[in-house]
C-alpha cells in the first residue's frame, strides 16, 4: 500500500478547477493565529474543534477550493509513484483510495476520476454534508480530466481515523486501502491511538499538520 504525504507545492491545475483560494503558508498571520487559538485545547477536543468550524462554515482558511497541486501532479505527471488504479485492466477490479480529513472531498473527487474508489473520512457530520453536496454538483468536472480507466467509486464517511467503527462499518476486506492521501491527519499519542491492522498494512506519517503550514503540530 502507498501511503502519499501532501505538500503545498504551486503545480498549475486543471483549467477547470478554481485557482483563488490562497495556499496556508501565504495566509495573514492573523488567520494562523486564530487557528493556533482554536486549537489551543487538549487534543482530545480537536474534533469538536473540527466540527465547530464546520458547523458555522464561517472560517475556513484551509478550504482551497480545489485537490491538492501535488496530488494532481503526481496523478497527472508521477503516476508511476503510485501505479495503476487498479488491480485489473478492465477496471473491474479497483484500487481502493482512501483520504482521512478530506475537508470538502476535492481530492476524493480527484482519485475517483483518475479511477479509484475513492472514500473520504470527515469527523464533522457537517463536513461530510458538505462533502456530499460539493461531490453532488461539481463532480462533473473533474471527470473530464480522468483516466482511461474511467471513475471509480466516491464515498464520504463520518468518523475517526484513529479509530475502528467507521472502517468495520464498510465491511471491506482485510488490508482496506491500497493507497491512503494524508494531507491534514496527525497522530499524538501512538499508544492511545493505534492504527488498526484491517485499515491500514504500513504506519502513516505520525505528524502532519506540519505539511499544511498552519504552525501547529499535533503532538
Amino acid at each position: 500500500m502507498a501511503t502519499v504525504r501532501g505538500s503545498n507545492t504551486d503545480n498549475s491545475l486543471h483549467d477547470n478547477m478554481s485557482e483563488t483560494n490562497p495556499v496556508l503558508p501565504d495566509a495573514p498571520l492573523d488567520v494562523r493565529e486564530q487557528l493556533r487559538q482554536h486549537f489551543s485545547v487538549p487534543y482530545t477536543q480537536h474534533n469538536d474543534r473540527w466540527h465547530n468550524l464546520w458547523e458555522k462554515g464561517e472560517f475556513l482558511p484551509f478550504d482551497r477550493g480545489q485537490p491538492n497541486p501535488a496530488l494532481i501532479d503526481t496523478l497527472t505527471d508521477r503516476h508511476t509513484l503510485v501505479g495503476k488504479p487498479v488491480i485489473s485492466h478492465n477496471g473491474k477490479t479497483r484500487k481502493r483510495a482512501l483520504v482521512p480529513g478530506c475537508g470538502r472531498g476535492y481530492d476524493v473527487l480527484l482519485l475517483a476520476a483518475f479511477g479509484y474508489d475513492a472514500y473520504g473520512l470527515e469527523v464533522s457530520e457537517s463536513a461530510v454534508k458538505a462533502c456530499n453536496e460539493f461531490a453532488e454538483k461539481e463532480f462533473a468536472q473533474y471527470t473530464t480530466k480522468g483516466s482511461e480507466y474511467g471513475c471509480g467509486l466516491v464515498k464520504f464517511i463520518l468518523g475517526d481515523f484513529f479509530k475502528t467503527d467507521w472502517f468495520e462499518e464498510l465491511r471491506l476486506p482485510a488490508g482496506g486501502f491500497d493507497l491512503i492521501y494524508d494531507y491534514t491527519v496527525g497522530r499524538p499519542y501512538e499508544s492511545q491511538y493505534p492504527l488498526h491492522a484491517d485499515v491500514v498494512t504500513v504506519p502513516v506519517c505520525s505528524s502532519a499538520c506540519a505539511s499544511t503550514g498552519l504552525g501547529f503540530a499535533y503532538q
